[in-house]
């Protein structure tokens, strides 16, 4: 099952493309953002090659991999936005009522709220811009770079992302520090999280 990684923001340049590879290898041996890429035509696929130098999975650590997001990037407005959280559910229903069902009208829905915080809210009525990460979370290597693009890109657009699996929202102050948190061990933490290139933006 695809997960989503959604970045909201007022604006995303190629100008950051050759910060968001040095901020990736900050944290991994990341070889390429494919030149190909670009945030004026983001509707598509981000494409990066890199090492896994990890004992973990250490079968792969001599090659080249690669990986291809599928990503976008489009319009937001926060009514409209609002409006797709009202979704249909199907009221469950017994055997017998499927059964009386029968003679009846078709199943009945009703519409149920997905509600936003208010803090959450405040944050989301600023921004113009949604830029999505496509994953897989149940792959090791999607999961973690989609997290590690997600949370760079985020912490220099000054953004708001929401994590879809988790239902977990995260701005610009402390989605790279959380991230880091879930992707590494406790052993391997201090050799990432501790770097001043790391330090949340202000």
């Amino acid at each position: 099952m695809s997960a989503y990684i959604n970045i909201y923001t007022n604006t995303l340049t190629d100008d950051l493309i050759p910060t968001i590879l040095k901020r990736l290898n900050e944290h991994e041996h990341v070889l390429d953002l494919n030149s190909s890429f670009s945030f004026r035509n983001a509707n598509g696929n981000l494409p990066i090659v890199f090492k896994w130098d990890k004992p973990s999975l250490e079968i792969f650590n001599e090659n080249n991999l690669k990986l291809n997001f599928n990503v976008s990037l489009k319009s937001f407005d926060l009514k409209a936005y609002k409006k797709k959280l009202f979704k249909e559910k199907i009221i469950k229903q017994s055997f017998i009522q499927k059964l009386l069902g029968l003679f009846k009208k078709k199943k009945r829905k009703v519409a149920k709220p997905v509600k936003l915080s208010a803090e959450v809210e405040a944050q989301l009525q600023n921004y113009s811009k949604v830029f999505s990460i496509k994953y897989h979370p149940g792959d090791v290597f999607e999961n973690h770079f989609a997290t590690l693009i997600g949370a760079i890109i985020t912490e220099l657009s000054k953004g708001l992302c929401h994590f879809t699996k988790e239902n977990t929202w995260y701005d610009s102050k402390n989605v790279l520090r959380e991230s880091l948190v879930n992707l590494y061990t406790l052993e391997e933490l201090p050799n990432h999280i501790n770097k001043n290139a790391v330090a949340v933006a202000s």
